[in-house]
């Protein structure tokens, strides 16, 4: 088994854990699912656009911990302010 097959067998763990905690129609009631959806392909089509998808990282599968303390609402906050058409 490669490293993608690796993550993969993992998500489909953790989704099925989830879907034990948080049911749809459970999530369907919070605030956020009726916020209307950003569109990637827009931005990243939208003039003047970078074209530049900035990812948000506290670990990875290969590599561990990067940085554990990370904020992710003022990182990716900067990320955008600094003209990333996406984010991950």
């Amino acid at each position: 088994m490669n490293i993608l097959d690796t993550i993969i067998a993992a998500k489909h763990q953790e989704v099925a854990q989830k879907k034990l905690v948080s049911s749809e129609s459970a999530l369907r009631v919070m605030e956020h699912f009726r916020r209307p959806c950003l569109s990637l392909k827009d931005s990243l089509l939208k003039p003047g656009a970078t074209g530049i998808i900035a990812e948000f990282k506290r670990k990875s599968p290969s590599k561990g911990l990067i940085n554990a303390g990370a904020d992710v609402a003022s990182i990716t906050a900067s990320y955008t302010a600094f003209g990333a058409s996406g984010l991950s």
